[in-house]
């Protein structure tokens, strides 16, 4: 049985501030990222909702920390892999549902800091990327499957969230872009999913108005799936071309601002090495021209491995994107 265990849509027209004129031409003129799902599930290497879809208990999940050691992780080498492969941002997973942190903040336990690898990732990314004059996204869960505020104290947990974002927009140095997900106004859940239900409103204009006010430049959106709220700077579709709704949860409306398409590389968002089906350069060059011809910037993401490299695989098919693109006419 399925029931809308969410709210209504968000009324955000007290939003006062939008991303600016520069910051809307970097993205639309970029035209094209890479995106990256990485964090703890990757050691399970089955799905980035693991812990949901196999009813992994919290505790038992959060052990995973123990075994958290991206050794081979080199953010020069990612970066050096953005610039080969055509590509001019990264979107990174800073905290998906499961709660997991990749920065080193001050809000929580989980964190990529209190693993053996106790390196802040997302600090040595923002040097990498900037360096190499690359743009950085940050990806945000507002839903959170573990953190007990969500569900007990929701005035505790927007103080969590923006303590969240107010790090990650003061504390890495340019940010072009925000993507929210987890908060699916129109989705129906099943009882089983019932704990997905947020606790009421997020109070997204004063979001936005944070983001636009810290980082002016930064580009936001929320992957909630239907037309582009106040305050909102693009609209976003998975798996799908803009208007189209062939996978039964984008919305086919097309609003007044700039679009874009995330897509997957291999078989999934995050690794899984049993579910390894990397795309062909053709298929993903294919899909990259379909996107650009209706005007969206491509986001093309792929799933780091646990040790903190990227699957030679998806590192070849990459930079095999970009020189087929150099090789392009104009």
């Amino acid at each position: 049985m399925l029931h809308n265990h969410t709210p209504s849509i968000e009324d955000t027209s007290a939003a006062t501030r939008q991303a600016s004129p520069a910051g809307v031409q970097a993205f639309v003129e970029g035209g094209f990222g890479l995106s990256m799902h990485w964090g703890l599930y990757s050691l399970l290497g089955r799905n980035e909702w693991a812990m949901h879809w196999e009813s992994i208990p919290h505790a038992q999940y959060f052990t995973l920390m123990d075994r958290f050691n991206p050794t081979r992780f080199c953010a020069e080498e990612w970066a050096d892999l953005l610039l080969e492969s055509g590509q001019k941002f990264l979107v990174i997973t800073t905290k998906h549902h499961d709660g997991f942190c990749l920065w080193d903040t001050a809000f929580t336990e989980h964190k990529i800091t209190n693993t053996p690898f106790r390196r802040d990732a997302l600090r040595e990314l923002a040097t990498a990327l900037h360096d190499r004059g690359l743009h950085l996204h940050w990806y945000y869960s507002l839903m959170d499957w573990t953190h007990p505020a969500y569900r007990q104290d929701w005035p505790c947990y927007l103080d969590y969230v923006n303590g969240h974002l107010h790090e990650l927009l003061t504390q890495y140095g340019p940010i072009h872009g925000v993507i929210f997900d987890g908060y699916w106004p129109h989705h129906p859940f099943s009882e089983r999913d019932a704990y997905f239900k947020e606790g009421g409103p997020y109070n997204l204009a004063a979001i936005y108005d944070l983001i636009h006010a810290l980082q002016p430049d930064a580009m936001v959106t929320n992957n909630h799936h239907v037309l582009p709220l106040k305050g909102e700077d693009y609209q976003v579709w998975e798996l799908d071309m803009p208007g189209e709704n062939t996978i039964g949860w984008n919305t086919t409306e097309i609003g007044t601002l700039p679009t874009a398409v995330w897509w997957n590389l291999n078989s999934g968002w995050g690794y899984q090495p049993a579910n390894h089906c990397v795309k062909s350069v053709e298929t993903l060059l294919d899909t990259y021209q379909r996107a650009r011809s209706k005007g969206a910037t491509f986001m093309l993401n792929i799933g780091p491995r646990p040790f903190g490299d990227i699957h030679p695989d998806e590192a070849t098919v990459l930079r095999q994107i970009g020189q087929r693109l150099r090789e392009l006419p104009g």
